[in-house]
């Protein structure tokens, strides 16, 4: 009886998918990202570790596209540090669906990063977290429009366990250009929810953290004689509650980036001036933010000096020294990155 109805199942399920299945239906999709990572850091040690990350990223997918505009793709990233063992690697599944047209993207399962309109902000991402987590775990909505952009997507970070804490963030990122005007308008909004674990007990209280950044800018690259030039100035907020303990308290401050290129070579400077936008990183850490430590500080600068070695339409690399500045702290990175990217997507 049980093995009749496995058959008459089995035989649903294939006529449901035959037609999604056929060969004129359906479009094979392959990639393979490869990269790999050595950053030296040397410095005082009071808001970050003086560490070496030497590693190589291996990250294959392989899906089918079963409309012009929708595809299912599966994989995995494997994080290799560079020794003669394994046992400190780590292999991270890949899943997703995607859904791409010309004004309207939408993705959900476990997809890359890389997916975003823009790599984010020092104050919302951090190197580090930027190595090892290279998926988002949820669902991200994109518009694309001449004019501007918004990326906005949830990333479960991590699910509730006996001795694991629930944590999601929802980002939110856009920005509007007027046509025949250098003037930019945008906002960084997040929201970042740490609960408790099952097996909580007294000292654990749920902690809700809202980040606001609205901006102006200008991109002067088409007034210039750099190939590109753009400079961005506005406020940083933290407004946050650590409910059993302390009510809502807010902190912030002035905030400015400016970013120029020069054929293959750049510079990066963000500057923040502030009250201290991480309050209680010395209690949760990245478990509740996820931007770089010297946000702790109420003054911090960071410095970026790039030059692209080599560059072409599957791969580049990059060398980078990163001057960090904070209040009573200083950190110097040694960069050298490699990306390669090829597939028929």
């Amino acid at each position: 009886m049980r093995r009749n109805k496995l058959k008459y199942n089995l035989a649903l399920l294939l006529v449901i998918l035959f037609p999604i299945f056929r060969a004129e239906a359906v479009e094979p999709t392959w990639s393979i990202d490869f990269g790999s990572v050595f950053d030296n850091r040397e410095g005082d040690e009071k808001m970050n570790k003086a560490r070496t990350f030497f590693f190589t990223t291996l990250a294959p997918e392989i899906g089918i596209k079963f409309t012009p505009k929708d595809r299912i793709a599966g994989g995995a990233v494997w994080n290799q540090p560079l020794e003669n063992s394994v046992k400190d690697g780590k292999i991270i599944p890949t899943l997703y669906y995607r859904h791409e047209s010309d004004t309207w993207k939408f993705s959900m399962g476990m997809f890359p990063r890389t997916q975003l309109r823009e790599p984010l902000p020092g104050f919302l991402w951090c190197d580090s977290l930027a190595y090892f987590q290279r998926n988002i775990r949820g669902a991200l909505v994109q518009y694309n429009h001449e004019k501007g952009f918004f990326d906005a997507y949830i990333d479960w970070r991590q699910m509730q366990k006996h001795v694991k804490r629930e944590a999601f963030n929802i980002v939110f990122h856009g920005e509007w250009h007027p046509k025949k005007t250098s003037f930019l308008i945008g906002a960084h909004l997040m929201m970042n929810h740490l609960a408790k674990s099952k097996t909580h007990g007294l000292y654990e209280s749920v902690v809700d953290n809202f980040l606001v950044n609205p901006y102006i800018g200008f991109d002067f690259g088409s007034h210039s004689l750099l190939d590109s030039l753009c400079v961005k100035f506005g406020s940083l907020t933290t407004i946050e509650r650590h409910r059993t303990h302390t009510g809502w308290s807010a902190s912030g401050g002035g905030w400015i980036e400016a970013c120029g290129e020069w054929k293959f070579l750049g510079l990066r400077n963000s500057l923040y001036v502030g009250k201290e936008l991480f309050p209680l990183y010395s209690e949760f850490g990245a478990l509740l933010y996820q931007g770089e430590a010297y946000y702790q500080s109420s003054f911090y600068d960071r410095l970026d000096l790039y030059g692209k070695i080599y560059k072409n339409k599957f791969m580049e690399l990059e060398a980078q020294l990163n001057f960090n500045f904070a209040k009573g702290g200083f950190m110097f990175y040694q960069r050298l990155i490699l990306d390669i990217h090829f597939g028929n997507l």
